[in-house]
């Protein structure tokens, strides 16, 4: 998938591009193929992580890594048009005060194809919970008069121009995963930028399910324990960073058990008590600011 998703990244027509391999400490043989399949083609480079330090650490070090203007990170179960990067630039010219563009990701899953995956992301302020513009119609629906749509974030492929990331602090280490996204673009929204998803660019998101994740589990993000635990506390440090006192108590003291319950429920259900515990502590944990 990674060297897929390398070639469509190498194959963006009208720019100039370097392409960063961040391998965050893979079990596998990930870094041989990256090398054997673009061996001699001089704008990758390949990182490997020593330890598994999972998205924003990866990231992180990845922009650091960089030389360009513009800063594209984009998750490895992504196929990218031809023009995607083309068009995402011209979307900075429409708008300069933007400070992040995403292109237009397109469900690309068995018995979901061509589905909008995401189109103007944002959160719900009392609830937390996050709503997608047109989430899972038909692209071909997609009104035809409106080529760009506000957002809040975009979560899997996204581009920032490298002196509004640097500002920004980049994505912050201590939420390590989930919401880290969210964070950054909110953060670049409070500076006084705008983000836009262009729909003139597109991605193919193809997901993945790994090796022993409950299918339903991955639709809801809980499928590892870990992950599990830094999606439940992360949700309630976003809430109290970004929203205001009256929301965040809102989410911290009604939905936050709720969701505890629902997810545990869920989890318990699909016979995973550990990620139902996991969902307990990170909640515990977002509670308590820890």
């Amino acid at each position: 998938m990674v060297c897929d998703c390398v070639a469509s990244a190498l194959s963006q027509q009208g720019v100039s591009l370097e392409v960063i391999v961040v391998d965050d400490c893979s079990p596998d043989n990930t870094g041989e193929m990256i090398k054997a399949r673009f061996a001699g083609d001089e704008r990758i480079k390949y990182i490997r992580n020593d330890r598994n330090s999972f998205q924003a650490v990866s990231r992180n070090k990845g922009a650091r890594e960089s030389k360009g203007e513009y800063l594209f990170f984009l998750d490895d179960d992504n196929l990218l048009k031809p023009d995607a990067a083309h068009e995402i630039l011209e979307c900075f010219k429409r708008h300069p005060d933007a400070g992040l563009v995403a292109p237009l990701s397109v469900h690309q899953r068995p018995n979901l194809e061509n589905l909008v995956w995401t189109l103007g992301s944002d959160f719900n302020r009392w609830t937390s919970q996050p709503k997608d513009k047109f989430a899972s119609i038909p692209i071909a629906k997609l009104p035809a008069e409106q080529i760009d749509w506000p957002t809040t974030y975009s979560p899997n492929a996204f581009m920032i121009p490298r002196s509004i990331f640097d500002k920004s602090g980049g994505f912050d280490e201590a939420l390590v995963q989930i919401f880290e996204e969210s964070d950054l673009g909110w953060k670049i929204i409070e500076s006084g930028h705008s983000a836009w998803i262009a729909t003139l660019a597109r991605t193919d998101h193809l997901g993945f399910l790994e090796p022993g994740c409950v299918a339903k589990l991955r639709q809801l993000g809980i499928e590892k324990p870990y992950r599990t635990y830094c999606f439940a506390r992360n949700r309630l440090r976003f809430a109290k960073r970004h929203f205001s006192l009256l929301q965040s108590a809102s989410v911290t003291l009604i939905f936050a058990p709720l969701s505890a319950a629902y997810y545990t429920m869920v989890a318990i259900k699909n016979r995973r008590a550990d990620i139902a515990w996991a969902y307990l502590k990170g909640t515990i944990a977002g509670i308590l600011g820890l």
